[in-house]
Order: structure tokens, then C-alpha cells, then sequence
């Protein structure tokens, strides 16, 4: 009541009911930690620490630009050569210092409809006389960083794939990354299977690197990961944006014609970066081999892991539907093909696994509809009834992380019945308006969840004496209709036959 009611008149008096309304948190916010060409701006440095960025130009304002990658031409043979010209087989062997792929895969992310992201560099490799030292440690660093970030809820790795796989180093990476996401509860992890950039030899398991995959990515917290498989070729990276950087130029004397070879000796002999480029294109004018050579390499340069560009893919599906929308039967953008190419049977395998349960998501090419389609929503936890689909752990995690945030509001307000009110009512909005966009199932929103909190529900005497206030929410999330089956049956002539003759009979009455 206002104070000091001594003038006639009316008086307006607002008073806070004492709801709360939950917010919904971010959904599709990855982050990515791997190896950038710098990590500093001003003597202000960045490694190893969360950078917010939104775009490419972005990114490349905190940690600069792409790697640049350097290949020697070498002879090959029959079996092992990466192009032919005038009858003789070359290789193209890429400098390990050169090889990184988080800038690519960003590239990727944002053209699949990426938005907001994390970047956090492990390491820089921008200093050409100190080469990036590749370990798990660093990236077990990495992660641990993200344990004081709440925004992210995505984890991707995709320099992790340079790591070995005969060692285990790349696996105890990826189960380190499902530790994290379980520990905190706010975050899957997506991963790519290690070996899918190209089909392995006929005389080898074609599903090897899935077996080594399955076995040795542990038991624990599969829910909160999902795989995919095979790796992407995109159309990132265009022949003509490479050039003599690109190239060991010594071994280049092997290949370029006799006519062809003075322009590449004052490629050589320039010293300004003017010069060199002016030779540079005159070589790309000229020679042929030059420009096969490039070919070669963007093509090598463009296939890629297909994790970023799911992750990209979550985001543009979360916005135009929702985050408990399967992210599967879509086209992927800049996307060729996939690397392998992916048969209904050889799915079979990939999608279900009696023995190991752990599911991959297959990206196969199907014709009239797409180069690149995502054919699979599921976690690694393929057996699991409960989370056996990508969307329902990612609702759920929506839905716990947003009530946990909303129950800030109460810690410390009496512990007796009209607080349990508020914490019902306001938790039961916010599941309403869930149910109402399709993300619930059920024919009413007391089908779809159930909000309990009080004494005797959910609480003892003693749990009030000791200060906790124990909530309990169930909720019936929506899942993607992954097999049809339709049922057809072949209708005789002379099933209705008997309906016809009895109507006309009662009408000659």
C-alpha cells in the first residue's frame, strides 16, 4: 500500500508476483579447438583461451590466415600414384608442417549455415622455423578450457585428426572430449572417423578404420557423441588461388617442359613478392602440367572431415525448425561427394551394431537428390532406447541446462509450498511452449511432461531440514520417424462386390 494516504485519489501499486520464466539457452554454438596461424593482437595474446567469433573475417582478425600448404612432386608407380602425365606416375607428398584443417573446416561450417562459434588454439603455425608439436595433451588442455564456458554447446576437433591412430593418441583424445561433455552436461561432441578420406586397397576391410573406431572409443558417456562417416570432397579451395607457395620448385624441374623451365627458373630467382607472382602467373598461362598439378592438389586440399560441416548443419536446423529436429535428410553445401562412396547394405552396418551398439551416421549421394545427404541422427549409444537419437539428447540438454539456470532464482528462498508453486509454474511454461512447437509428444501438455516439487512428492522432512528442494521434471521428447514402412496389399476385384448387390437389393424395395 502507498505511504502517507492523505489526498482523495486513486493509487497504482505494482507488486512482483514472484514468477520467474525460464529462458531457453543457445543450442547450436560449437566450439572448436585446433591450430591456428596466430593467436595475438596488440601483444594481446589469445592461445588457449576462448575467442567468440561470428564470422570468417573474423576469425581471421583474432588468428590470421590459412596454413599454406606445401607439396613435393615425387615419382610414384601403378599403385601408388596421385596423377599421371606423359605416361609417368607422380606423387604429391604434403609437408607435415603445412597439414592442419580448423580454417578449412570453418569455411565449411559457416557455408552450411554456421553462425556464432568458440575458437580455441592450441598451438600457432604461422612461425615457419618452429614447427606446431601435434600431441593429445594439448588438446586435452583445450578442453578442459571449455569446462568454464556455459555458451558452447558443441565440441569439435578436427586437427585431432591428424594425430595417429595406430597409437590410441587420436582415441584417447575423443574419449576425453565424451568425459567432458557428460561431466558438464551442456555439450556433445561430434567426431570423424579416423581413415574415411579415401576407400581403402580391395584387398583390405573396407570398414576397418570403423571397426578400430568402435573399439577403441570406450563404453562410457556414448550419448553425448555422435560419429559420422565418410569424410567430405568439397569445392573450398579453387586450383586458382594456388600457386608457387604451394610447391617445392626444385622438384617441379621434373614434370614442366623443356619450353616451360626458364619461366620457372625466374620464378626462382625473384626476390620480390611482385616478381614471383608475375612468373607465377605466367607459368599458370603457360604450362599445362602446372595447371594439372594444381588441380591435383585443391582436390587433395578439398576433402575434408564432415564434422563441421554437421555442426553448421545443426545450426541452419535448429533455427528454421528447432534443436529437437532430427538433423538428417538434408543436403550438405559445398559438397561434391562423399569420400567413400556408401551402398544401402554397407549402412546397414554403419547404422546398427549388435555387438559394439555404437552407431555412425552415414553421408551418401542419392540420385536426383543430392551429392552429399545426411542419412543418420544418431548418438554412439545406437542400442540405447532412450538416447538413441542426436535431437533427443540435444533437446534434453536444452531443457535441463535452461531449468538449471532458472532455478537460480530460488536458491535461498524459503523452501515451503509457495515457492514449490512458483518453481512448478514456471517450469511448466516453459514445457508448454515446448509442447505447443512439436517438441513434446503428447495430445496435451499433461501427456507431453509431468513438474513435481512439494513434501511427499519429491521431498522429505529431512531433504527441508537440510536445505534442498529436490524438483523432479519428465518429459516425453519427439522422435524422428527413421523407418517407414509402408504396407501394401493387392485388392481383389470381388471384395465388394456382395456391398453393391445387397444396396441394390434395398433399393428395389
Amino acid at each position: 500500500m502507498p505511504e502517507n494516504l492523505k489526498t482523495p485519489g486513486v493509487y497504482v501499486v505494482e507488486k512482483d508476483t514472484g514468477a520467474n520464466v525460464v529462458v531457453q539457452v543457445s543450442t547450436a554454438v560449437p566450439a572448436f579447438i585446433g591450430f591456428t596461424e596466430g593467436a595475438e593482437i596488440n601483444g594481446k595474446s589469445f592461445h588457449m583461451k576462448p575467442v567468440h567469433v561470428s564470422s570468417l573475417s573474423e576469425f581471421e582478425t583474432f588468428f590470421g590466415k590459412a596454413p599454406v600448404p606445401v607439396f613435393e612432386v615425387k615419382e610414384g608407380d601403378a599403385s601408388n600414384r596421385d596423377i599421371t602425365m606423359k605416361g609417368k606416375s607422380y606423387v604429391l607428398e604434403q609437408d607435415a608442417n603445412s597439414n592442419f584443417y580448423l580454417y578449412n573446416s570453418l569455411k565449411l561450417f559457416f557455408d552450411n549455415g554456421g553462425a556464432d562459434c568458440y575458437i580455441i588454439s592450441i598451438g600457432q603455425y604461422g612461425d615457419a622455423e618452429k614447427p606446431v608439436e601435434i600431441t593429445p595433451d594439448a588438446f586435452k588442455q583445450g578442453i578442459d578450457i571449455l569446462g568454464g564456458e556455459e555458451t558452447p554447446t558443441m565440441l569439435l576437433m578436427p586437427d585431432s585428426l591428424l594425430l595417429n591412430e595406430e597409437d590410441s593418441t587420436y582415441y584417447a583424445v575423443q574419449t576425453y572430449a565424451l568425459q567432458h561433455c557428460a561431466k558438464y552436461m551442456n555439450k556433445v561432441a561430434l567426431f570423424d572417423v579416423w581413415g574415411s578420406h579415401e576407400p581403402l586397397p580391395p584387398e583390405e576391410d573396407k570398414n576397418k578404420y570403423v571397426t578400430r573406431f568402435r573399439e577403441n572409443i570406450g563404453l562410457d558417456n556414448l550419448s553425448y557423441g555422435a560419429a559420422y562417416y565418410p569424410w567430405l570432397r568439397t569445392n573450398i579451395i579453387q586450383a586458382n588461388s594456388l600457386g608457387y607457395r604451394n610447391f617445392n620448385l626444385d622438384a617441379l624441374d621434373k614434370v614442366l617442359q623443356e619450353a616451360h623451365k626458364p619461366i620457372l627458373e625466374n620464378l626462382k630467382g625473384a626476390e620480390k613478392e611482385k616478381e614471383k607472382k608475375y612468373w607465377d602467373a605466367g607459368l599458370k598461362n603457360a604450362s599445362q602440367e602446372y595447371k594439372l598439378l594444381r588441380k591435383t592438389v585443391a582436390d587433395k586440399l578439398n576433402v575434408l572431415p564432415a564434422s563441421p560441416a554437421m555442426a553448421g548443419l545443426y545450426t541452419r536446423t535448429d533455427k528454421a525448425r528447432g534443436v529437437w529436429i532430427a538433423p538428417a535428410n538434408q543436403n550438405l553445401n559445398s559438397v561434391i561427394a562423399p569420400a567413400i562412396k556408401i551402398t544401402h547394405e554397407d549402412q546397414e552396418s554403419l547404422n546398427v551394431d549388435a555387438l559394439s551398439g555404437k552407431s555412425i551416421n552415414a553421408i551418401r549421394a542419392f540420385k536426383g537428390r543430392g551429392a552429399a545427404i545426411v542419412w543418420g541422427a544418431r548418438t554412439l549409444a545406437g542400442n540405447s532406447p532412450e538416447w538413441r537419437y542426436i535431437n533427443v539428447r540435444r533437446l534434453f540438454i536444452v531443457i535441463e541446462q535452461s531449468v538449471k539456470n532458472a532455478a537460480f532464482n530460488v536458491v535461498f528462498r524459503p523452501n515451503v509450498p509457495v515457492t514449490w508453486a512458483v518453481v512448478r509454474g514456471m517450469i511448466n511454461n516453459f514445457l508448454t511452449n515446448l509442447w505447443r512447437q512439436g517438441a513434446l509428444v503428447g495430445a496435451s501438455p499433461t501427456e507431453a511432461f509431468s513438474v513435481a516439487c512439494g513434501l511427499g512428492d519429491t521431498m522429505t522432512q529431512e531433504d527441508i531440514n537440510e536445505g534442498i528442494m529436490r524438483i523432479q521434471v519428465k518429459a516425453a521428447a519427439s522422435r524422428p520417424a527413421e523407418f517407414i514402412v509402408i504396407t501394401f496389399e493387392q485388392k481383389m476385384g470381388g471384395e465388394e462386390g456382395g456391398t453393391e448387390e445387397g444396396s441394390g437389393e434395398e433399393g428395389g424395395e
